[in-house]
Parts: structure tokens; sequence; C-alpha cells
């Protein structure tokens, strides 16, 4: 049942420590009549174990009835981790009872006491026992995991424990009974390694929560949920933590900074509900933060670019998000003269203003470039150079994407030879195809004629 603050009611999982304390108490006073009335050490390790079990289950009903509390002025997160606390107090008892269990077990091996009576009766009280901690794991087990309340799961490890253990003391007595005197006390060092180990378990899973360890792929499981939602176009961070078996989980989301505030609360809530199907019951934030959009950072670099005199001809920016941040390139030109030094001083202080203007911005990079000078005189030299025109038209041509290749002009400057040629192509070929394209045929004139210094591309439709 749910309360309306997407907690599930915790009243059943009260209800079974309750019922589970009641159930340890009868057990203490039939198993510790029985120790005494057949001297058994494994018997009477019971005996103490069970009544430590009563402590402790009395100590988990009260640590579920805090964690039920709701959150107060000192506890905004809720009183929770009351349960885990408990879980660990239950682990510190465990494991001192094993260590009491073991040491009597091998002092009865090395000093035998008198004998032990194998009444029918001992046999009886021990299965009684089987039966009534069988009920009580399946019980708390299938609360705790439904309510997923550490306290009610790790009193069901111990329940089960006391399962294993007392079919130990039961095959102990029977060897007994059969002429193994031994038999008893090692069922005592089983008991007590079995509680050990136990203990140790619940330990380690008390202080994970403890220390807010999340368990193992469930963050991923979180930020693939998130990152599903339409609109949702970056699960920058999820944290999660647990207390007293329920999720608390920040999430921080990027959306386009375009999106109305409307429909990024919406987002929100979608996100919301799609992380508490991977983890119901869950106490979900959701904090939004704008991307930057490629296009605006680039508008603002070379606004940031334009109040540089010093800069010219700012373009190829390209932006990156990275975990750290915003990764942005950009190729300026200066004069070609310009010492390097200069250059460089120059460009930091670009870089500079960018990072200074520009949200989130981790690193920015500067590929330095010489200004072209004044256009330089040349003579139109086209029908002197016939073959160079005739030898550019067929590289041009033979490549798929060009239809027909006309108005080649080759002019002779002081730098070199300039090329510039007219091709067809389909209209429906992409941008990126065509410049591939260009590219490839440029190439393939600067290997062919050396000293042709610029070749110049221009696709048309045909």
């Amino acid at each position: 049942m749910d309360d309306g603050g997407g907690a599930l009611d915790r009243r059943p999982v009260r209800r079974v420590a309750a019922v589970s304390l009641v159930a340890a108490l009868a057990l203490v006073a039939l198993k510790l009549a029985t120790a005494l009335a057949t001297g058994s050490v494994s018997m009477l390790s019971e005996t103490a174990h069970s009544g430590l079990d009563a402590m402790v289950t009395a100590m988990t009903l009260y640590a579920v009835g805090v964690a039920a509390r709701p959150p107060d002025a000192d506890h905004p997160y809720g009183h929770g981790k009351a349960e885990n606390v408990a879980a660990m107090a239950e682990a510190v008892a465990l494991l001192l009872l094993s260590v009491t269990i073991g040491r009597e077990a091998l002092l009865r091996l090395i000093h035998p006491g008198p004998p032990i009576k194998t009444a029918w009766y001992a046999f009886a009280v021990m299965a009684a026992s089987m039966v009534l901690d069988s009920v009580r794991y399946r019980a708390l087990s299938r609360t705790g995991r439904r309510y997923n309340s550490p306290a009610l799961l790790a009193d069901a490890v111990n329940f089960k424990a006391d399962l294993l253990t007392s079919a130990a003391v039961l095959g102990g007595l029977a060897a007994v009974k059969l002429g193994l005197k031994a038999a008893d006390a090692i069922g005592g060092l089983v008991v007590a390694t079995y509680v050990c180990v136990q203990a140790l378990l619940i330990g380690r899973r008390s202080i994970d929560a403890l220390m807010d360890r999340a368990p193992e792929g469930a963050v991923g499981r979180i930020r693939r949920a998130a990152g599903a939602i339409p609109g949702v176009e970056e699960v920058r961070r999820v944290r999660l933590r647990y207390a007293g078996g329920q999720p608390q989980t920040v999430v921080v989301v990027g959306v386009s900074r375009t999106v109305p505030l409307e429909r990024a609360h919406l987002l929100t809530e979608a996100v919301e509900e799609a992380i508490r199907t991977v983890e119901p019951g869950a106490d979900v934030i959701v904090h939004v933060e704008p991307l930057a959009d490629e296009k605006v950072v680039a508008e603002q670099v070379l606004s940031v670019a334009a109040r540089h005199p010093s800069v010219h001809q700012v373009h190829n920016v390209f932006v990156a998000r990275r975990p750290d941040g915003l990764h942005i390139s950009l190729h300026a030109k200066f004069p070609g003269g310009m010492s390097l030094a200069e250059a460089h001083a120059i460009a930091e202080g670009l870089e500079s203003d960018i990072a200074h203007e520009v949200a989130d911005v981790a690193r920015v990079d500067t590929h330095l470039e010489p200004l072209e000078g004044p256009a330089t005189p040349g003579a139109d030299v086209t029908r002197q150079r016939s073959e160079l025109v005739a030898s550019v038209t067929s590289m041009a041509e033979g490549h798929d994407e060009v239809r027909n290749c006309h108005e080649v002009v080759v002019t002779d400057t002081d730098d070199g030879l300039s090329v510039v040629m007219h091709c067809e192509a389909e209209a429906g070929l992409s941008v990126a195809t065509v410049h591939d394209a260009s590219t490839r045929i440029e190439d393939e004139v600067h290997r062919r004629w050396p000293e042709v210094e610029r070749v110049t591309v221009h696709f048309e439709p045909s």
C-alpha cells in the first residue's frame, strides 16, 4: 500500500517483527529447559543463540518503528538508517556469540564433561525449533524483500542460520546417542562457524548501507531509465543512497536551453516515474540544467573573437561536450610576419575570454593560421596552359560525383598557378559528399601538377 508520498506502508514490517519476537521468547524458554535437563553444550549454545535472537528481534522491532517515522527538521532524509544500525548491531552480537560458542565447544572437546542425556524430548524440541525457524525465515525474508527492510532481512538470515544450526545440534545429539561422545562439541563448533560467517556477511552489508554504497548496477539502471525519456539530451550525474531500504536518488539531466519551463517541468516528472520503475518506492529529485547548444556556443565564440582586433577570420569552431565540460577548438588567422610568441600570447588572451564568457568550458584550443596578404597581380594563362586545362578536366570528370567539368580558368601569379574549375553534380547529393569530392580532386591536381599553388573546385547542380 502506498501512503501517498511514494513510500510503502510499513506497518506489516512491524507486525512481522512483533510476531517474530514472541516466537523467539517461546523458543528461548523451551530450549533452556531442555539444555538444563540434558546437559548438552550444543543445546546450551542454541539456547544462548535463541536468547540473543530475542534481544536482536526486540531491537529490530524498535528500529523498524523508528525508521517508519516521517522526515522532520532534524532528519530531513527520514529515519530509515535506523534499520541499518539495527542490522549492524545484530552482526556484532552474532559475532560475539560465535566466539563464545566456539570457545565452549573447544573446552568440551579438550575436557569432556559428564555424559549428555539424549532424552526423546530433546529431539522433539529441536525438531519443533526447526519448524518454527523455517516459518519465521520465510515470513521475514518475504516481508523484508517486499518492503526492502534491512533489519528484517538480517533477521531472516539469522533465522536461516538457526534452522541450519538446529539441524547440526539434532545431528550431534543423534550421534551421541549412537556412542560418538565428541559429536555434541563438534556440533557446537559447526554452530559457531556458521554464525560467525553470517555475522560477517550481515556486517558487510550494513557497513555498505551506512557508507551509502550503491548496489552494483543500480546507478546504471537509473542512468539508462532517465536517458530514455524523450527530450533528455544528457544524464550528467546520478547519486544514489539507501536509508532503511528506501532508495534516495538525485539525478541531473541536461536539456536544450530552448525548452520552455513548463516542458522542462514535465520532463522532470517523466524522469521521476521512469526511475521508480527500476527503483520502486524511490525518493527522486531531478535537477534540470540547460545544455550549451553547439550553435549557440559557436556564436558566442565568434562574438568574443570579434572584439579582439589582432585576431582575424575565426572559423572552424568546434564544440564537444565531455564529462568535465565543453571542449572548444577554433581556427584563427594572424599576420604571416607576426612572431609565434606574439601570436600565441594573443591566442591565450582570446581563449581566456572565451572560457570566462561561455558557461561550463573546460578547455579552449586555437589553431594558428597565417593571414593571406593582399591579392597579388596575375595573368590569365588559360589558353597557354591548354594541357593543364585538359588534364584537370579529365581528373575531375573521373570522379563519380562529377557529371561535367567546365569553365576552367588558370591564372599565373607571383605565388604560382591558380586553377578554378566549375563541376556539375546531381542536385540530391549532400554538401558533405561534394566537399569530399572537391578535396580529392584538389589533392590529385597538386600531385600531378606541383606548380599549381591553389585549386578551387566550385560545385553546382546539374
